[in-house]
């Protein structure tokens, strides 16, 4: 990688919902970019536009306008397929409710993007060992999701989404669902995989405590950039999201 190469990038993004009087335009002129091993945060007030350029970031959704690289590769113009094996390849997923299957033990539930891609879990086995040690679930490995608590299923889900060494891990309010102590313990996890894999991790947030563990912090308000920070502290984080809150 190439120093000041972006992992993913958008240009120019634009993406309206619905047509004629009723359109609604979730982001407007849009431009971004993030390196290797960056942890950033998105944040603004509900309806600014966070969670669609996340999905649109990770190829879940394709924008109106604008362009959308991931590495050297345009998405623009990819079929279905190729977006698949994209997502596959080079991305994971972190979302706020854990997405998993109840019949499958926690080690199963993270190998799961590994059988789903074909390929053979034994490949995986030393990796396997590193990443359940790394969020803490050695002893767990054998439970199913019903016999683990809330925040060792997040543990469970961050370790999925890392299991095939992607380049970019998107999370999408990964402590939503989880009290403090154990939401803190979630981040430090992912800035953690960050450092130690060269991850690139963007994470969509409303809470200002949790933007402050990303080096970075973009503000969106009305589907626009209209800020950031580098290593910002939670204080400072509330009060830029009050007064876009206010302006708004």
């Amino acid at each position: 990688m190439q120093d000041g190469e972006k992992i993913v990038s958008v240009e120019s993004l634009e993406k309206v919902y619905g047509t004629g009087p009723t359109a609604v335009r979730a982001l407007k002129g849009v431009s971004l970019g993030f390196g290797a091993g960056e942890f950033a945060a998105i944040m603004g007030p509900s309806g600014s536009g966070k969670s669609t350029l996340l999905h649109i970031l990770g190829a879940l959704e394709e924008p109106t306008s604008g362009r959308v690289i991931v590495g050297k590769t345009d998405l623009s113009g990819l079929s279905d397929r190729k977006l698949t094996l994209l997502r596959r390849a080079r991305m994971g997923f972190v979302f706020q409710f854990f997405n998993l299957i109840p019949t499958l033990t926690a080690e199963e539930n993270v190998m799961l993007p590994v059988l789903i891609s074909g390929e053979k879990a034994a490949a995986y086995r030393e990796h396997l060992d590193d990443l359940l040690a790394l969020v803490g679930l050695e002893e767990r490995r054998g439970h199913r999701p019903d016999e683990l608590s809330g925040g060792e299923q997040q543990r469970v889900a961050i370790a999925r989404a890392l299991v095939r060494n992607p380049d970019l891990v998107l999370a999408d309010e990964p402590t939503g669902n989880l009290d403090s102590k154990t939401g803190s313990s979630v981040l430090d996890l992912l800035r953690e995989s960050a450092a130690r894999y060269g991850q690139t991790i963007v994470m969509v947030t409303h809470d200002p405590r949790a933007a402050a563990v990303a080096e970075r912090v973009i503000f969106l308000a009305d589907g626009r950039v209209v800020d950031e920070a580098t290593r910002p502290g939670a204080d400072e984080i509330f009060e830029r999201i009050k007064t876009l809150e206010s302006a708004g």
